[in-house]
C-alpha cells in the first residue's frame, strides 16, 4: 500500500511538471501561436466550415473565448468568416489556404519537439506510454 501511495506521488509531481511544460506551447512551437489557437486550425480544417459555437463545443472553451482567437486568426489570414449558403443569418469559420500552410508547419515543428521529448524510449516504451495516455484520456472523458 505504502508503494502504491509513493508511486502515485511521483506520478502526479511527473504529471504537472509535463503540464506545465505543454501549457507553453508557443515556447516550444511557435511564439505567435496558442495551443488553443493551433487547435482551432486544426477543428476547423477537419470539418471544413463551423459556427464559433461549434468550435467552442468542440475545444471545450466558451464562444467568448474563442471568438477572441480567431479574431486573431482571421487578423492574420489563417481563417475567414463566411456566410452560410443555406442560410444568410448563419456566419462559419473557414481555413485559408495560408492557414493550411501554417498549420502544417505548426504540426511539423510539433511532431520535432515531442520527438527530442521521447528522445531514448525504445520503441516498446513509447507504444505501451501511449496506450497509457489514451487510457488516462478516456478517464478524463469520464469526469
Amino acid at each position: 500500500m505504502e508503494t502504491e501511495h509513493l508511486v502515485l506521488e511521483q506520478l502526479e509531481e511527473t504529471s504537472r511538471r509535463i503540464m506545465r511544460r505543454l501549457v507553453s506551447y508557443s515556447k516550444y512551437v511557435d511564439r505567435r501561436f496558442s495551443g488553443s489557437q493551433v487547435s482551432a486550425l486544426q477543428t476547423v480544417e477537419f470539418y471544413g466550415s463551423l459556427k464559433v459555437s461549434q468550435l467552442a463545443e468542440s475545444l471545450s472553451l466558451s464562444s467568448s473565448a474563442v471568438t477572441l482567437l480567431c479574431d486573431k486568426l482571421i487578423h492574420s489570414g489563417y481563417l475567414q468568416r463566411e456566410r452560410s449558403l443555406d442560410d444568410r443569418r448563419v456566419v462559419c469559420l473557414v481555413i485559408t489556404e495560408s492557414g493550411k500552410e501554417m498549420l502544417q508547419q505548426l504540426l511539423d515543428k510539433e511532431k520535432e519537439v515531442i520527438g527530442c521529448w521521447l528522445t531514448g524510449l525504445s520503441l516498446d516504451e513509447m507504444q505501451q506510454f501511449s496506450a497509457t495516455l489514451n487510457r488516462i484520456s478516456e478517464n478524463v472523458k469520464k469526469l
